[in-house]
């Protein structure tokens, strides 16, 4: 984030929103793991178009895969002895490219949480990430992964637009992601080592093992 000084750098257009610190408990497995705390801007204000003609993003949708076709997945990866692997992308929507859309041309501020009541406050934050709670932030995170695939020359499955496959070396990898958590698959170790260590260097997150449970399950 950027600090800017509200009375000389907004123009009438921008508008800036609150923010505050969300807290809660992650588990895995059932079990507890870690406390955690986010820095949220307060979405609810933001409005896709009012009546007014205020406009603060274009769109929220963000495909996740039917639980048919992470099924199917985990079915192909069995017949075909592949390897699967889950990977998990810490704090994901900040490693996303904010939107157009967002805000007053691509730009949002917001204020520190500390000065949600100091109306007469003149220190406000532009945001060069997309921030949790922002209703377009799952949307510039797929899109920004998305991206990041098609350079790796992967290809959506059909109308599944969060599940993509691609041959590397002969082997074929079969990958899957709902909004930050990723499962991999493939029959060649070291091909799926290779593609995983790239997704990793591409964007910050956690190696969790061999697939063992799945969005809680």
């Amino acid at each position: 984030m950027n600090l800017v000084v509200l009375s000389s750098s907004l123009t009438p257009q921008d508008r800036v929103f609150t923010s505050r610190f969300h807290y809660t408990i992650k588990r895995k497995g059932g079990e507890f793991d870690k406390c955690k705390v986010r820095l949220v801007v307060q979405g609810q204000h933001m409005r896709r178009k009012g009546e007014d003609g205020v406009r603060d993003y274009d769109d929220a949708y963000s495909p996740v895969p039917a639980a048919r076709g992470f099924r199917t997945n985990l079915s192909l990866a069995t017949q075909q002895n592949m390897l699967p692997d889950h990977v998990d992308i810490s704090q994901a929507f900040v490693q996303g490219e904010l939107l157009p859309g967002d805000g007053h041309n691509g730009t949002v501020y917001i204020f520190h949480p500390q000065d949600t009541l100091k109306i007469l406050s003149i220190d406000v934050y532009r945001l060069l990430k997309p921030l949790y709670s922002m209703p377009s932030a799952a949307r510039a995170c797929h899109t920004t992964m998305s991206a990041s695939f098609g350079k790796e020359g992967c290809a959506t499955v059909r109308f599944e637009k969060s599940m993509w496959t691609v041959t590397i070396g002969g082997a074929r990898i079969l990958l899957g992601a709902h909004i930050d958590d990723f499962v991999i698959a493939c029959a060649n170790q070291q091909v799926l080592d290779g593609f995983r260590a790239r997704l990793l260097d591409a964007f910050e997150g956690t190696y969790e093992g061999a697939l063992q449970h799945y969005l809680r399950v």
